[in-house]
């Protein structure tokens, strides 16, 4: 009777876990469909049914709201709620540390959602933009010099955040106390199990080249020229030094910083001389000869927020134990992967060096068989640490443990700007989606021991509680029970865009029809028209989110077709030949 009982009360609690699991997925995907739509209204009713705004998704909520806000032109609401955001997200990154037991004994959406570094920096990035959208649609006075104050502000906090995130690292052990022992003990197995192939100091996030430059942005829009000297310099030797690598951007941006560098050495009374020995003859003879030519022209930036990041996925994998090689065994489920997760768990998880070939071979010699996509944990001495504990007996030959994963970043096309009979493509200056891709791969060895451990000590637990019952009932439904409870951390901000592309143009001072053609997915395509009214020694912003909204399925023309001419590089229409800068091929980092 008492084994029924806790059967039937497991059941209902795997129900009640699953359940909840999709009920955010589902309210999440009428909003991005709704947003994808233009029905910002709708968006925001999803948001709002489906988030609570003091749950544990309340920093999503506000994160996912603040973007509708920003799309809608609410560029106050928006900055509201990202503002939240932020004081939410360092509220959680504390109590986080906290919240161990409770992610231990359950799975991690069970506790609150506290963001990942890309997304907290991407808050400072939207209140900046806001903040200058805000500056653009005031006349001249103080709430302008405000609002221009304000993106500095928020430009700064990202580049101060990043710094303090690199110096202040903690390990987990730090954290422990003693209700947390036996978990303690189990992450010490699982710490022999690193990864072997990423380079995962390559994967840092260690400046934002487009903070910088915006920085820049805001300083020259208040006429303050050596100061947006200053950061477009910072935004040019940063795109330079690695962020474009990194992100696989380019090299237009880090040319287009260069270009601003220039621009404001002129403003200030620098001679050619000077320029030339600053800049390093990093622009050409054509672009050195318009610095005076734009002075006085009207400035408008195009910043493109094209598509959206990829949603993580749940990646499910098997433990096993391997008593004759003394190991634990990791793989994918035989029957339910995908070419993408066996992809990611190659890269991150599966033998790939010299004690790969030992355990392959000594496999080989007991079971005639080769096993490329197994992942030995080889523990040595600590076998004896987890026989003694339970945890070989407890894992058995099969445990489920899911860890999170991201397909293949998508391939967004070429964006062309057409402004009186002349074009241009714009420059990718951000790729939001690598920076996802690439945090999490560097997560990946930290999440997966968790996740070892997270289902070892629920094993642990549910064996132990079977041992008092002879028929092995209690024992079978509690590790049931465990698994199927299981669950990677798959919540995410979603409305951030896929990549951000720039294009800064000169024109001259009047009325002007933009018509922004963007290549996306699937040979996609999206048109959008704006008429902008430009004065002399404006700098004005078109911030424009491409979504695949009302496209059309036109094919991208064959190489051998003709294709509208590119622009120059300084974004001043003119006939002189400057080389075109081709959009990278996306690659995720890896080290051979």
């Amino acid at each position: 009777m008492i084994a029924r009982r806790l059967l039937t009360l497991l059941s209902a609690l795997v129900l009640v876990q699953l359940a909840g699991c999709a009920t955010y997925g589902s309210g999440v995907q009428q909003a991005l469909t709704a947003v994808e739509e233009g029905d910002y209204t709708k968006a925001a009713t999803q948001i709002q049914s489906s988030l609570s705004a003091d749950g544990k998704d309340r920093l999503l909520y506000n994160l996912e709201l603040g973007v509708i806000r920003h799309l809608e032109g609410n560029y106050a609401e928006s900055n509201r709620l990202l503002e939240d955001a932020a004081r939410i997200s360092e509220a959680l990154k504390k109590k986080q540390l906290r919240d161990s037991l409770v992610v231990m004994m359950s799975n991690p959406r069970n506790a609150d959602y506290a963001g990942n570094t890309h997304e907290e920096m991407m808050i400072y990035y939207y209140k900046a933009l806001n903040y200058l959208a805000i500056a653009g649609q005031l006349p001249p006075g103080n709430a302008r010099l405000d609002a221009i104050e304000g993106a500095r502000i928020e430009s700064r906090r990202l580049l101060l955040r990043l710094q303090a995130l690199r110096n202040n690292e903690g390990s987990y052990n730090q954290y422990k106390d003693k209700e947390e022992r036996t978990f303690s003990k189990v992450m010490d197995v699982f710490s022999v199990l690193v990864g072997n192939l990423v380079d995962t100091d390559d994967l840092t996030y260690r400046d934002d080249a487009l903070a910088h430059y915006l920085t820049g942005v805001s300083f020259e829009m208040n006429d303050e020229y050596d100061n947006a000297r200053i950061s477009y310099l910072k935004a040019a030797e940063s795109y330079e030094s690695g962020y474009s690598e990194q992100f696989q951007l380019g090299n237009g941006m880090a040319q287009q910083a260069w270009l601003d560098v220039a621009r404001m050495m002129r403003r200030t009374g620098f001679s050619d001389n000077e320029i030339t020995q600053i800049t390093g003859g990093k622009l050409s003879e054509s672009q050195l000869s318009l610095l005076d030519s734009v002075a006085d022209k009207s400035q408008l930036l195009v910043i493109e927020h094209k598509g959206r990041v990829p949603e993580k996925k749940e990646l499910n994998l098997q433990l096993s134990i391997n008593p004759n090689l003394r190991a634990l065994e990791l793989q994918p489920y035989f029957f339910e992967y995908s070419q993408e997760e066996i992809n990611w768990f190659y890269l991150l998880y599966a033998d790939k060096m010299f004690y790969g070939l030992v355990a392959d071979y000594l496999n080989a010699t007991r079971n005639f068989r080769v096993d490329f996509f197994t992942k030995t944990i080889f523990l040595g001495p600590l076998y004896d640490t987890a026989e003694s504990m339970g945890l070989t007996n407890a894992v058995g030959s099969s445990l489920r443990v899911a860890v999170p994963y991201y397909g293949r970043p998508l391939d967004y096309g070429q964006s062309l700007l057409t402004i009186d009979q002349q074009t241009w493509s714009l420059d990718p200056a951000a790729s939001p989606q690598l920076m996802a891709i690439q945090e999490q791969m560097k997560n990946a060895g930290p999440e997966i021991r968790a996740a070892l451990s997270r289902a070892a000590v629920k094993a642990i637990t549910a064996s132990a509680i079977g041992s008092q019952d002879s028929t092995g009932l209690l024992a079978f439904a509690g590790k049931l029970a465990a698994q199927l409870s299981d669950a990677a951390e798959t919540r995410s901000w979603l409305l951030l865009p896929g990549e951000i592309q720039i294009r800064r143009l000169f024109l001259e001072p009047g009325d002007h029809t933009l018509t922004l053609d963007s290549h996306l997915t699937d040979n996609r395509r999206q048109q959008i028209q704006k008429q902008v009214s430009l004065k002399p020694g404006d700098i004005q912003l078109w911030t424009v989110r491409t979504t695949g909204a009302n496209t059309t399925s036109k094919a991208l023309p064959e190489k051998n077709e003709a294709a509208p001419e590119p622009d120059t590089q300084d974004g001043t229409p003119t006939t002189d030949s400057v080389p075109k800068t081709d959009k990278p091929t996306r690659r995720l980092p890896t080290k051979e």
